[in-house]
């Protein structure tokens, strides 16, 4: 019944059926794109994000600027992404066991905060080099879209090795998780000091930031430890409504109340749809009632399946190629390339103790994924006087970065455990 209640609106009537239309294509082909490169042996957000290129660069030539202004000009379908990545990020936090980081104490920490740090500052340097005319907060937001690790392409290498239960996949792992939280508390300090400075405020002062710093610290501090002690009971109470699906809908509701929570004190709301992740399942034991044989995180699938696919074939179709071809942008991706390769495999660095191969870590820590996308993407929609942090060229080269560090990572793990083997024998 929608179109009989949209049609009851007078002026909303029709607009449905674009937005159904809109929400099939984009769906199906970005579903086709990830099993095509899935075949290949790669992550299937790669061949989601190349699928939104292709549509956002070759329907206009074939088709005019109107073959693609149904999806470009449409809100709605940019909610429903927006969706998407907080789903995504629930189920990053539902899977993230934080009794990884003590398996391996320093390694991950010191890991992590290399991670971090390095590829950061490479990142905001190259950009002060590469785009003198931009603000200072727009170069320190492309060091930040360099800074946070994907540990669900790395995760499912390791898992296809066989590598999982060894010292350098544990340090891995441990230290993405680590990755996952100091990343998304850069981004809350960077995107809270942009909407400072949008407001005349200090913007990047060591006061604002440290105030921002804190409210994360705090928020993301007493979620988890309030979900340590109250996400069995949360679990019981659900069960003993006896009812299907009832632990799916409470943990929605907590992902999106965390989210409004989160950007209520003025942080992003992909930390607080995280933090409620980490909040119901703090050790990644997938949790379930009684009466459900499959965990939480299983009954998200086909929520994810749905409004993540969508999220990175709209980020594909708003990059312009054509902007690639200015030799200053291509020069930055370029760069932008090589300070990511070069500041993930610093972590190699961070890791303590012998017998480690230590090139296998700085690998594993390279691929930027879906992480550095939602970066990328929140850059481009914040704005500062009146333009967006992020611009057309800068976005497109910062896409590109993600795209080659993907491609690469799963190939290069391979090659370096092989290699340590070959060495051993």
């Amino acid at each position: 019944m929608p179109g009989a209640v949209l049609g009851a609106a007078g002026d909303e009537h029709g607009r449905f059926g674009p937005i159904l239309f809109g929400l099939a294509v984009l769906v199906v082909a970005a579903k086709a794109g990830g099993l095509i490169v899935q075949r290949w042996g790669q992550p299937s957000v790669l061949g989601e994000l190349l699928v939104g290129i292709a549509l956002g660069n070759l329907l206009p030539p074939l088709f005019g600027q109107t073959g693609i202004a149904f999806v470009r000009g449409n809100a709605t379908l940019f909610v429903l992404a927006e969706m998407g990545v907080l789903i995504l990020l629930f189920d990053v936090g539902l899977e993230a066991d934080l009794r990884a980081l003590a398996r391996v104490g320093w390694s991950s920490l010191l890991v992590a905060l290399v991670g971090i740090m390095v590829p950061l500052l490479l990142g905001w340097g190259a950009a002060a080099w590469l785009l003198p005319d931009s603000l200072t907060l727009t170069h320190v937001f492309v060091g930040a879209t360099l800074s946070a690790t994907s540990v669900g392409i790395t995760a499912r290498v390791l898992r296809d090795l066989g590598m999982v239960q060894t010292r350098e996949g544990q340090i891995i792992l441990g230290a993405a998780v680590m990755d996952d939280i100091l990343g998304l508390v850069v981004l809350a300090v960077i995107s809270g000091a942009v909407a400072a400075a949008a407001t005349g405020g200090p913007g990047l002062s060591p006061l604002a930031i440290g105030g921002i710093l804190l409210r994360a610290i705090l928020f993301l501090g007493i979620t988890v430890g309030v979900g340590h002690l109250l996400s069995q009971p949360i679990v019981r109470l659900a069960a003993r409504t006896g009812q299907h699906g009832i632990l799916l809908v409470f943990g929605l509701a907590l992902c999106f109340s965390l989210a409004f929570a989160a950007e209520l004190i003025g942080l992003a709301d992909i930390i607080g749809a995280f933090a409620a992740g980490l909040m119901l399942d703090p050790f990644g034991e997938g949790i379930r009632t009684r009466k459900e044989e499959a965990t939480l995180s299983e009954l998200m699938h086909p929520l994810t399946s749905l409004f993540v696919p969508l999220f990175f074939v709209l980020m594909g179709i708003q990059v312009h190629l054509g902007s690639l071809a200015s030799p200053n942008i291509l020069t930055l991706g370029a760069v932008l390339i090589l300070c990511a390769l070069a500041g993930k495999l610093a972590c190699a660095l961070g890791v303590v103790g012998r017998g480690v191969n230590r090139l296998a870590v700085g690998i594993g820590m390279i691929p930027r994924g879906e992480v550095g996308l939602i970066f990328a993407g929140i850059g481009a929609s914040l704005t500062l006087q009146g333009e967006p942090v992020l611009s057309q060229g800068a976005f497109s080269a910062i896409v590109l970065m993600v795209l080659v560090t993907t491609l690469l990572a799963p190939v290069g793990l391979r090659w370096a455990f092989r290699r340590s083997r070959q060495s051993a024998g």
